[in-house]
């Protein structure tokens, strides 16, 4: 307890040392526009919320400071920038009045980038794969609509991944371009460019999957297609989690479940060790894909219609992101719930099928 009390008071002491360097962050005064200029982004609307339009923001000299977690704050001077800030707090998307640099201020050395930087980031989340899908690629899609990929001399972006590097090479984006905002965490730029988010405008994320813009799905559909890799595969697919980095929706009985898929003709597969370009073909050949809800059932966007689809979910799972892409691309959706239990905090919403679910999936394959 007195280790903890001293670990804040630190902290805390770190944050007003910073605050007297840069300044204590506010929200903005009336003129703080003089220096933000706001254009919205035309040709390109939600389908789930029509009336909402997509914005792009450029901020002369601004700041991006980000703790890597639940905040993004975009500064001019010492005004935060609400409509290009980002924060996300105990799994909701709240208004500027939550952002922790209001508080807390930027506690880390800034460093100066000449020239014009792209903001991607978004807290913790940008490195997870359907989220960086869903997320981070379509901000470049909406940034295509304004200006051109070349007017950018920087990209700030989440922990930088081998895999990410590909995807934004799909672009022209060169590794050189990219600032590792986990290495750095307060940077400055002459010209800060931003865009609205693509679908996240309210409440907890898992519930507004259900309102993923087609338009998403459909540019991710054009854009990676092509890239498609032939291998030796099999048309069913089981999608084994059990070595992903996210504990949640973890199966308890793994060995029992895969052995069940195994015997009626499935192959078990574990997407991260494909390929982007295996993944993509896996997908698009499947004629039916199975397993356990997470980041690995973004692929489905590359099947083909009518391919089947089930998802193990616990009962009170709100993600109906399956459900949605489902409905776009007219795939035959099955949504297996299981008994939910939490009390392993570590491991939440784990998932144990029982001999009814398994019963159930036995009936949607039409294997016995």
């Amino acid at each position: 307890m007195f280790r903890k009390k001293i670990q804040l008071y630190f902290k805390f002491f770190i944050q007003r040392i910073f605050i007297l360097i840069y300044g204590k962050i506010k929200t903005p005064h009336s003129n703080y526009r003089n220096n933000v200029e706001f254009s919205q982004i035309k040709d390109i609307k939600s389908d789930t919320y029509p009336n909402r339009g997509y914005f792009l923001y450029k901020i002369k000299n601004g700041r991006i400071y980000t703790d890597t977690n639940q905040n993004v704050s975009i500064v001019n001077k010492d005004n935060i920038i609400s409509e290009a800030s980002f924060q996300h707090v105990n799994n909701e998307l709240k208004n500027t009045d939550f952002n922790s640099a209001l508080t807390k201020g930027t506690p880390r050395f800034k460093k100066k980038f000449s020239g014009t930087v792209f903001n991607l980031t978004q807290g913790g989340s940008g490195n997870n794969y359907f989220h960086f899908i869903f997320d981070i690629v379509p901000k470049i899609y909406l940034l295509e609509k304004n200006l051109p990929i070349e007017f950018i001399d920087y990209f700030y972006v989440p922990e930088i991944k081998s895999w990410q590097k590909k995807i934004y090479l799909l672009f022209g984006i060169n590794e050189k371009k990219l600032i590792d905002s986990k290495k750095y965490r307060h940077i400055e730029g002459d010209l800060i460019i931003a865009v609205s988010h693509p679908w996240y405008f309210k409440e907890d994320f898992q519930n507004e999957t259900k309102n993923i813009p087609e338009w998403i799905i459909r540019h991710n559909r054009n854009k990676f297609l092509p890239l498609i890799k032939k291998f030796n595969n099999n048309t069913k697919v089981f999608l084994d989690r059990s070595s992903s980095n996210f504990n949640h929706c973890q199966i308890k009985n793994n060995n029992e479940v895969t052995e069940f898929f195994k015997k009626r003709g499935f192959t078990i597969y574990n997407s991260e060790k494909l390929s982007i370009q295996e993944q993509i073909y896996l997908f698009n050949q499947a004629s039916i894909v199975a397993g356990a809800h997470g980041a690995a059932f973004t692929n489905i966007i590359f099947c083909k219609p009518k391919t089947k689809i089930i998802e193990i979910i616990p009962e009170s799972h709100p993600s109906k992101k399956c459900e949605r892409i489902s409905t776009i691309l007219k795939l035959n959706y099955f949504r297996i719930k299981t008994i939910d239990n939490n009390l392993n905090k570590s491991f939440p919403d784990t998932i144990f099928l029982t001999k009814k679910n398994l019963k159930e999936i036995s009936d949607i394959t039409d294997l016995y």
